[in-house]
């Protein structure tokens, strides 16, 4: 589910381990180790497959940050090859070509101006012609990379009428195709893209928005500098934003992030359509890279791009003074106008993703809908996870529990239908089987995210050692794996042995947290509380 596939007809359809996973160093701390490193390498390997499985193929439901690729005929596989070698190569030197030529005519039209010049007031006369002419060369970057045919539907409407462009769904780097085939509007762009080799001049020339992330007001000073744009009287090109604030699949909009709202002036939805046969441009947080993606892309003989304009919407009064309002309603426009659903997620699940990943949480794909689902059961507030923990290894057949054991070890109604979703989620080979360890896995990460690491390994204990006080080894190089990717098998070994000075061959986790804490300053992240991480309420 997790990884993009050119899979030929009549394969076999094995369950995938999560693409882009970060594996554990398999390297030693100490000499003469290295037969033991690796069979308990392999042994990790075999117990924890389903930490390295980004999403269950159990449950099926609307997640907006997964896709996939499959292209299952010989004829159209054989066809990616032969094109690989016959056109790419000239699809490559014309994408590069049209960049050099961007580049040249955005470094004509800034000579002598400063980014305070560009900030100040928008560009006029000639600057203002070359400024089209480095849009027509960027399209021609688009053309060369197989987007042939962007068709435009609806009338654009002008600055004054909308100052800015509310654009979705965002998915794909493919999606800035919108400002070179339009304009070009300006967009709202991190400080460092100023610095990109080539493409820096080229978004300078456009007058972004640029937000500086290292100030800690970047948030209110872009909101400040939005609003300055659309209220000024001034001849300032559109400013498109992508709405949403992160790539998704297109299956659904999730929540609008409220900045393009704050200045209550009326906006334009714009929506952006991929009619082709594959959709080879999809870049979303669990899915195919991006050379991937390029390459698929730029070997189709063409790809379409359907752009557009909705009606101009103009904000009530009760949606000038609510922004998150405004962006609700503008949201269900557009999602009625795709023929989508709306959903829950939004740019803040990325994050939850993301860390659960980066903590080896099995499923970190699906670990927003089943934290929604253990809300749903009451789990979060509950005690039964540590209870659980405590007598994990007390309990036989862990690996493999059926949903009626499962619905006993929980305690929870046989009949309730989120214990079905939950059991469903967790059934990633859809096998009728669930493992417990999973599950205490993601129930204590959702209960624990925004608590110190250290809180979060202490709770786990009991999954890998019997003691608190004797942990050895292998336990406690397993354990470490769930300290966010800081403390890969390697760092683990080093750390045990140096807890271990007296070669007892087990620690304890005390002994683990009085040496962090005395070195803290080489293990802050073991007391750093993830606060940004939010647990939104369960819809009911």
């Amino acid at each position: 589910m997790t990884t993009s596939t050119i899979k030929p007809a009549g394969s076999e359809d094995v369950p995938p381990v999560g693409k882009g996973v970060v594996r554990d160093d398999l390297g030693m701390g100490m000499a003469g180790d290295v037969g033991v490193a690796a069979a308990a390498a392999a042994s990790l390997t075999k117990r924890d497959s389903e930490e390295d499985t980004w999403a269950s193929k159990g449950y099926n439901y609307i997640n907006p940050f997964v896709h996939r690729i499959e292209i299952d005929s010989h004829i159209e596989v054989a066809k990616v090859y032969v094109l690989t070698v016959l056109l790419l190569p000239i699809r490559v030197v014309g994408c590069v070509l049209s960049l050099i030529s961007a580049w040249m005519f955005a470094c004509i039209g800034l000579y002598g101006m400063t980014l305070d010049d560009l900030k100040e007031k928008p560009l006029t006369g000639w600057r203002k012609q070359m400024q089209y002419m480095t849009a027509r060369a960027m399209r021609m970057v688009y053309t060369s990379g197989s987007f042939h045919y962007v068709s435009m539907k609806g009338r654009a409407a002008t600055p004054k009428e909308a100052p800015i462009l509310v654009v979705a769904p965002h998915s794909s780097y493919v999606d800035s195709i919108l400002v070179v085939a339009s304009g070009p509007p300006s967009i709202v762009a991190k400080r460092e893209t100023a610095d990109i080799p080539l493409l820096g001049r080229i978004i300078n020339y456009a007058q972004p928005i640029y937000v500086q992330r290292e100030d800690p007001n970047s948030r209110q000073n872009t909101i400040r500098d939005i609003v300055a744009r659309a209220r000024s009287t001034d001849d300032w090109p559109q400013v498109v934003i992508f709405a949403e604030g992160t790539c998704t699949n297109r299956t659904a909009l999730i929540k609008f992030k409220p900045g393009a709202f704050y200045p209550g002036v009326p906006v334009q939805p714009v929506l952006l359509k991929y009619p082709n046969k594959y959709d080879t441009f999809t870049w979303t947080w669990d899915g195919p890279g991006v050379l991937r993606l390029l390459w698929l892309t730029m070997t189709q003989f063409y790809n379409r791009c359907e752009i557009e304009y909705l009606p101009v919407y103009t904000p009530s009064p009760d949606e000038v003074a609510d922004a998150n309002l405004y962006a609700n309603n503008v949201r269900e426009v557009m999602a009625k106008a795709l023929g989508v659903p709306t959903s829950d997620y939004s740019f803040e699940d990325v994050i939850v993703m993301s860390r659960a990943r980066d903590m080896k949480i099995p499923f970190p794909g699906d670990i927003v809908e089943i934290e929604r689902t253990i809300e749903r059961l009451g789990l979060i507030e509950s005690q039964r996870d540590a209870e659980l923990c405590q007598s994990y290894h007390r309990l036989s057949n862990t690996d493999r529990l059926d949903i009626i054991t499962f619905a006993e070890l929980l305690q929870i109604d046989l009949k309730n239908p989120n214990l079905h979703k939950l059991f469903a989620l967790l059934d990633h080979r859809r096998m009728g089987a669930v493992s417990l360890k999973s599950f205490l896995l993601c129930s204590l990460f959702c209960k624990y995210k925004n608590s110190e690491l250290m809180t979060f390994l202490r709770a786990l204990i009991h999954l890998y050692s019997e003691s608190s006080q004797r942990i050895d080894r292998e336990s406690f190089v397993r354990l470490m794996r769930h300290a966010g990717g800081k403390l890969n098998e390697q760092k683990a070994q080093a750390l045990f042995y140096a807890l271990d000075t007296d070669n007892l061959g087990y620690v304890s986790f005390e002994a683990f947290a009085e040496h962090t804490e005395k070195q803290k300053s080489s293990y802050k992240f073991l007391y750093h509380k993830s606060e940004h991480i939010r647990r939104s309420k369960a819809a009911n």
